[in-house]
């Protein structure tokens, strides 16, 4: 297993993984969303508007892209916001999107240590964030979809 920065290789295996989580955890309108974010990482350039800097990252298991996951530099404030994580659904329970959230504290740890921690997920996924110190500071219903409700977190 390797956790590596992502290159434009890696676009169709990341595409592939949101779409084996939508709609279960990602609203159908998230995939060109999320797709805009992997073309502005190929590029060099800045995918959301409050990013200061970006980051993001692809977990391998013998050159096959498993799970994906980033991070982004909040301008003009002291926090870091969690991106578009994600494990293939035919790998999720195997550890690795807790490898993909420890290899972004270790990387966050290193390269801004004093910043706060925040990310949005969904209901089913806020438990997985709670086991490692995150508290829900807003939940927004219905918010991605009538199904997923936005749930706020810091750590």
């Amino acid at each position: 297993m390797n956790i590596r920065p992502y290159k434009k290789k890696d676009r169709a295996a990341c595409m592939e993984i949101i779409k084996s989580n939508t709609p279960e955890f990602f609203a159908m309108d998230e995939v060109p969303l999320f797709e805009e974010w992997l073309i502005a990482q190929e590029k060099g350039l800045l995918a959301h508007d409050v990013s200061e800097k970006e980051y993001y990252f692809v977990l391998e298991d013998d050159d096959n892209v498993l799970g994906c996951a980033g991070y982004l530099l909040v301008k003009n404030s002291n926090e870091i916001f969690l991106s578009w994580g994600m494990v293939n659904r035919k790998f999720q329970k195997l550890g690795y999107g807790k490898k993909l959230l420890e290899y972004r504290f270790k990387s966050i740890s290193q390269n801004y240590p004093d910043k706060k921690i925040a990310l949005a997920t969904t209901q089913d996924i806020a438990p997985f964030f709670e086991k490692y110190g995150f508290k829900t500071t807003n939940i927004k219903p219905k918010f991605y979809s009538e199904s997923l409700d936005r749930y706020e977190m810091e750590k």
